[in-house]
Parts: structure tokens; sequence; C-alpha cells
């Protein structure tokens, strides 16, 4: 008894400091936005293809910029525009699985194709852990949607995906990032490649995507959310 007559009284003595460190993230509208740049590969995966031999059948590499902002540090919003397979530096000169497909050498010639979409980043790390101002890193799950342009056939699909990433601050406002994701489009983007005929489904058309590159935090916050400390009212 002499034990618990100890232990009870130092926790009520605890309890209300420990209350009293809980934040408040506050942010604006015009805080915590950030921009993307760097390299890509995407692998295409067309409905009724053997996706053993995307390498090289179905490799290309290309650039992806994005701008996008975080609302607070669970949620953020983020536009991203990736070209891909029209840089001669990144050729695949194996590449089969693209359009057009009597010649899909000729989708480089022809600009390659571009991929735009609206991703809506969830932290894992802060669903699951408070915030605290001067973390280095972060982690997020994503679901994208957005239009696949082959400028090679003169095609537009949309597409719709999931993927998963992370940022890493290396100093100051700059970082980097890495993401994957799958999204899934129509067999029009393939150019005959696939002649499933399906809109967006699970058992249509699709690609991975690779991305790793360099983040810059914009503002003079860095990225990072102003807090507050505040004390709860005791019941």
């Amino acid at each position: 008894m002499k034990l618990f007559r100890t232990i009870i009284p130092a926790l009520a003595f605890f309890l209300p400091v420990s209350a009293q460190e809980q934040r408040a993230v506050t942010g604006s509208l015009w805080s915590n936005w950030y921009v993307q740049a760097g390299l890509d590969m995407s692998l295409q995966n067309p409905y009724g293809c053997n996706f053993s031999k995307v390498f090289p059948k179905g490799k290309t590499f290309g650039l992806d910029v994005a701008v996008g902002k975080w609302f607070t540090p669970h949620v953020s919003l983020r536009g991203r525009l990736s070209w891909e397979n029209g840089c001669p530096l990144f050729k695949n000169g194996h590449l089969e699985w693209v359009g057009p497909a009597d010649d899909p050498q000729q989708n480089m010639d022809k600009g390659g194709y571009i991929a735009a979409s609206l991703d809506v980043p969830l932290s894992v790390k802060y669903i699951f852990m408070d915030y605290a101002p001067g973390q280095r890193w972060n982690c997020y799950v994503f679901p994208r949607a957005g239009l696949c342009s082959n400028l090679a056939i003169h095609s537009a699909s949309p597409s719709v995906g999931v993927g998963f990433g992370g940022t890493y601050r290396v100093k100051g406002r700059l970082g980097v990032y890495a993401d994957m994701a799958y999204q899934v489009t129509t067999s029009e983007f393939t150019g005959g490649v696939s002649g499933t005929g399906m809109s967006v489904s699970s058992g249509s058309n699709g690609f991975f995507s690779f991305n790793i590159g360099v983040q810059v935090d914009l503002g003079k916050g860095r990225g990072a959310f102003a807090t507050k400390a505040v004390t709860p009212p005791r019941p």
C-alpha cells in the first residue's frame, strides 16, 4: 500500500505537465509550399503483355516537375507533370510497349508522352507521431488522378493510381525526395500495343513510375509549421 500511496501522487503531479506540452499547429494559405524537380523511370504494363519482359521492352526515362503545399502536417496537395521518353539522352532502342504499335521508336521522335497528375500526399509519420518543427524526414502515401497524353498518336487518356514516397531535408530549405506509384489508364494510351478496349479498371493498362530528385521549400518557414503550446482545460 505504501508503494501505491507514493506512485499515485507522483502521477498526479506529472500529468498536468505532460498536458501543457501538447502543441497546436497553425498555418496560412501562403506558407508550406514546395517545388520538386527530378528524373524518373517508368515501366509499362500493357494489358496482355508479359511483365517479366518489361526490361527492356517497356522501360522509359523522363523528367518531372511538381508544385505542392502542405495544408497541415498530415495533408498535402501536389500537382505533377512528367515528360517521358522525349529526351534522346534516355533513348531505349529496344522499346516496344508504347504507341504507335507498328513503330514504337517513333514515340521518342514525336515527343514521347506526358503524364499530368494531382496527388494528395498523406503523411504516415505525422498520423502516428506528434508534429515537431525541425524534423528532417517525412514519409507519405497518396492517391493520384490525372491525364496521360501520348504525343506520337495524339491521344489523351485518364489515369488513376496510388503511390508512396518520402522526403529528407539536407540543409535549410533544400531536400531530396523519392516516390513510387502505379497508375492505370486506357488501352488508347498504348497506341495499339494492347487492344483490350477497356476503360480505367484493375484489368486495364498501366505503368509503374519511380521518381527521384530535389525539393525546395518556399517561404520564410522553410517547410515548417508554426506551433504554440496549449494547456487543455482541467476536467
